[in-house]
């Protein structure tokens, strides 16, 4: 949502085009001044090697698939972000940086959760070291990471089967080095934030044959509210313990511990509003008072825990084992007000919408073993891989989730905080009453709604071949078999006792296939190195409990298949690569209406006849192009709809823009007085994207709400001297939004409780010490 849609596009391509030619300028002058002399020459030869060490490109370039394929071999669309990558933007956790990534959005972070749009999918679930985690914290802290794998589409044959059909996203988190490392530094910013961190990695042993890290992260930060007598204070916690022990040559174990935890306001945004028309619109809102809650009765705390032991072993045939036994737990408490419109809604003014109470508890363990084997083998004279890997996860105990009555408190309006409702230490309701605080046990006050208990266990079994047929031609197959068994226990529903508490049992067996082909027809060709073209067949499936038509719970899982085609490349000596993705997919068995009452894959009698359909275009470019200039770029073409056989027209998923792009650069002066100093920036613009789903809405509401379009711009600085006595250090700032730009998204896809705003403008200044 522009403030001022075409002074402000002038302002931001001006800005880009002063950018580029500053950075274009500074690095030909680099190029040119190298050229003058040998001994000028042989000195940048040395720069440019620690230019190559920041470098947005990682050099490890082989992707979790457990085939030793590089990013420019693997059929599917992958996007790798380093560390190095998130602190040059400011991003705390991969979900601040999926500007890096095409068709893949933020989507605010109501209820708790970092929620994320991939290709149109609404996506949850992470991965860490390859081990899928369910939990409601989902954003693992960026400072713990190595590197972050995005792969778009059905990962059926990479990860398993996909929590989200939209893609997976694979957190590498920190581990041992065989040098000895260390990182400490701090933090400070807009909104009160405060940070601290620690890295240090080594030997522990003479011989190296023990290696041990610890890294830690405190945060503290208030939200992007200017209200006043208010305060926003937000903890978050966060630690990592690894320890590893060669063996033998062949043979290394390691345990890893990550830690997880946070204390804050879940900020969770408003309603729509519902024209005098009856169509739903935008607010015309402020972000800084966009707030419907108390501090005092608006609270998240929440911990994860993942312990991974690790034995990783290569025989000597060259053949690699791996076994991995994970212990994943979690927690989380949360209680808020809860807006509920759209405003004007219901008989309500035009700017008016209910207030209720929400609590809501989530906790759950579970243990996972994986093992995995992979390597080459020789068939009709050619060396070809293989990799297969058996996984199974078991709860430990039934996760549990519990839901307190909700509790009508008043109606709210969109000037919630304005002078004339508020008195300085409470807000007051439209008809001038103050807000009362819940004194004493919330549970107590409230009684507990609802207690769904779940069991789960999980078997999987993939395998997957690369044949190389020819020297330049590589097929891809993979199956994969998944069995689950599931029991939902429900002890307590609608505020009664449920006796004998109700049991659904629900058992399923699906096979999923995936086959991928590339074709080398670029070897060494000008600045080409390589270049492969290559399609990709992926399947998926998600797994659903549903109520038919004779009110029986069945379930029948979702299925979708997608086709994609594509080109990459790797230019200038492996320090830049390209790619370019076509694909088309389709979403089956969604549940919808049996009726035209309802909502889209609502409650009540539903059948298995919605679809979701998608054909969308990828380009990106990531890179040192020339010694010093780094650049990471992509676009994105999106057209998705959601169709219901009861409704004659379809709409697109909440927050998927038909068209979307991000460019972020950075220049590092590699010699002279500047040595050391990178200068950057990142320009992200989005086209318009709807913020309802659902086609049952659009015969509620009419055409729904497509608005959002937003061009943003950030700045970028780091100084890390080069020599003399502050080598050691690093100083970093980060400018977000440095034109304002009020970004709004759609959090939901209920037109009730949907929209929040992102990305508001913020300022960072870091000073680190590395040895």
């Amino acid at each position: 949502m522009s403030k001022s849609a075409s002074a402000s596009q002038s302002r931001y391509l001006q800005t880009l085009l002063a950018t580029t030619a500053l950075v274009s300028a500074g690095a030909v002058q680099a190029q040119t001044e190298t050229g003058q002399t040998d001994q000028q020459a042989n000195r940048l030869e040395e720069v440019v090697v620690r230019g190559v060490a920041r470098q947005f490109r990682p050099e490890e370039q082989n992707t979790a698939t457990g085939l030793n394929l590089s990013l420019v071999e693997t059929p599917q669309a992958v996007t790798v972000l380093t560390g190095d990558m998130l602190q040059t933007i400011g991003a705390n956790s991969a979900y601040e940086a999926t500007d890096l990534v095409p068709n893949v959005q933020r989507s605010g972070s109501g209820f708790g959760f970092s929620q994320i749009v991939m290709r149109g999918i609404f996506s949850l679930s992470r991965r860490v070291n390859s081990i899928r985690l369910d939990n409601p914290v989902t954003s693992i802290r960026g400072f713990a990471l190595e590197r972050t794998e995005i792969v778009r589409g059905p990962a059926t044959a990479i990860y398993g089967v996909t929590g989200s059909f939209g893609g997976e996203i694979n957190s590498i988190l920190k581990a041992p080095t065989y040098d000895f490392r260390l990182s400490v530094g701090a933090e400070v910013g807009s909104y009160d934030e405060r940070k601290i961190n620690a890295d240090i990695s080594g030997p522990l042993n003479e011989d190296g044959t023990v290696q041990g890290r610890l890294v830690a992260q405190y945060h503290e930060y208030g939200l992007p509210l200017d209200i006043r007598g208010e305060d926003f204070p937000n903890y978050e916690d966060m630690w990592l313990g690894a320890v590893s022990w060669d063996i033998s040559p062949s043979t290394r174990v390691s345990l890893t511990h990550y830690q997880q935890g946070r204390n804050i306001d879940p900020w969770d945004g408003g309603a729509l509003v519902q024209t005098p028309e009856g169509n739903l619109a935008l607010p015309d809102a402020d972000p800084e008072t966009w707030y419907f809650s108390h501090p005092d009765q608006s609270n998240e705390t929440a911990n994860i825990n993942f312990t991974l032991l690790e034995l990783d072993h290569t025989f000597d045939n060259g053949w690699r084992a791996q076994s991995k036994l994970a212990r994943h737990s979690y927690d989380e408490d949360l209680a808020y007000f809860y807006p509920f419109g759209p405003f004007g809604a219901y008989a309500l003014g035009d700017d008016e919408i209910y207030i209720y109470s929400y609590d809501v508890e989530r906790e759950g363990e579970d243990l996972t073993f994986n093992q995995s084997l992979g390597g080459d083998y020789e068939l009709f004279g050619r060396d070809h891989q293989f990799f297969a890997a058996l996984e199974y996860r078991d709860d430990q105990e039934p996760s549990r989730f519990q839901l307190l009555n909700s509790a009508f408190q008043g109606y709210a309006s969109m000037d919630w905080y304005s002078d004339e409702n508020y008195d300085g230490e409470q807000p007051r309701f439209t008809d001038g009453s103050p807000f009362l605080p819940v004194a004493g046990d919330r549970e107590e006050f409230f009684g507990v709604r609802q207690i769904l208990l779940e069991d789960v266990t999980d078997l999987k079994l993939s395998l997957q071949t690369l044949v190389n047929v020819t020297d330049r031609l590589q097929v891809l197959g993979g199956i994969l078999y998944h069995d689950s068994e599931s029991t939902t226990t429900i002890p307590r529903n609608q505020g009664e006792d449920v006796t004998p508490p109700t049991e659904d049992k629900v058992e399923y067996s699906e096979t999923v296939f995936r086959v991928g082909t590339t074709y080398d027809v670029i070897d060494s060709w000008g600045i080409i190195d390589d270049g492969r073209v290559y399609y990709n067949y992926s399947e998926g499936f998600e797994p659903q409990v549903f109520t038919n038509e004779e009110g029986d719970t069945v379930s029948a899982p979702q299925e979708m298949e997608q086709h994609e085609i594509g080109f990459k490349t790797e230019m200038l000596g492996g320090s830049v690569g390209t790619s370019i993705a076509l694909f088309d997919y389709e979403i089956t068995n969604i549940e919808v209406s049996s009726s035209f009452l309802g909502s889209f894959g609502g409650f009540g009698s539903t059948v298995l006849e919605g679809t979701q359909e998608a054909t969308g275009l990828e380009l990106e470019l990531v890179g040192e192009i020339l010694p010093g200039w780094n650049v990471m770029a992509n676009y994105a073409y999106m057209d998705a709809e959601i169709l219901n056989p009861n409704n004659t027209r379809s709409t697109a998923p909440r927050t998927t823009p038909k068209n979307s792009g991000a460019i972020t650069t950075t220049y590092e002066f590699l010699e002279g007085p500047l040595v050391g100093l990178r200068i950057g920036g990142t320009l992200k613009i989005s086209g318009d994207y709807g913020f309802v789903e659902g086609t049952s809405n659009v015969d509620r509401f009419g055409e729904q709400p497509e608005a959002g379009a937003h061009e943003r711009v950030d700045l970028h600085a780091s100084y890390a001297p080069r020599s003399g006595p502050l080598q050691n250090f690093e100083l970093n700032f980060n400018w977000k939004n440095i034109f304002d730009e009020d970004i709004l998204v759609a959090k939901q896809g209920n037109p009730g409780y949907g929209i929040m705003f992102i990305d508001q403008q913020r300022m960072s200044l870091g000073l680190r010490y590395k040895l």
